[in-house]
């Protein structure tokens, strides 16, 4: 009789034991899936979260517990995918100050899926007004200056006039030589005689 009762409490205590193992195995991964989700990694989140779920499926763990670790689970994949929704909004952003159109495409896609993932996962609408009205700057920023010579404003190929108005003195008085030598040169050509060639 005693025996049969202290075999019961060893596989009492080692059920118990394993179901807090179970416990700090959970959260050890919720701290993970942190970590990604403050990264806005939200592919990793969500190949840690279906980890999870699997685990938190087990009969033996508290109802309570699973419930409790299944909303911080959510919670956590929806801030990972708010950051990344962000975190996106915000590249497509400098990528049309800096009028790279390809990568504002490709960042304004990304947002958007990002953003179907925070919505799926109860994202407040807030959010998502906000996240659209910065999508819609970006589509409407970059693109505009046009890079090189267009028909409006063509390459201007025309030589540059000196401005005279601010010469130097050295300029100054190059040109003043220049004119000194250019008389002189028609000075001489004026002064050699003129011969008839026959003809």
């Amino acid at each position: 009789m005693f025996g049969k009762s202290d075999k019961n409490n060893e596989k009492a205590e080692a059920e118990a034991r394993r179901v807090e193992a179970m416990k700090a195995s959970i959260e050890g991964a919720l701290t993970h899936l942190k970590s990604h989700a403050e990264a806005g990694n939200t592919d990793r989140c969500e190949a840690a979260a279906k980890r999870l779920v699997e685990s938190l499926k087990n009969p033996k763990l508290p109802t309570d517990y699973s419930k409790q670790a299944r909303g911080v689970l959510d919670s956590l994949l929806l801030h990972g995918f708010m950051k990344a929704t962000a975190l996106a909004a915000k590249g497509a952003l400098d990528a049309a100050k800096t009028d790279d159109i390809e990568l504002r495409s490709k960042k304004i896609k990304e947002a958007r899926e990002k953003l179907s993932g925070a919505m799926k996962y109860k994202a407040p609408a807030e959010f998502k007004g906000q996240c659209e009205r910065l999508l819609e700057v970006a589509m409407l920023s970059g693109g505009v200056k046009q890079k090189g010579p267009t028909k409006a404003k063509p390459l201007d190929t025309a030589p540059k006039v000196e401005n005279r108005a601010k010469m130097t003195n050295e300029a100054l008085a190059a040109q003043e030589q220049a004119k000194v030598e250019q008389a002189k040169a028609a000075a001489t050509a004026a002064a050699a005689p003129k011969t008839r060639v026959p003809g």
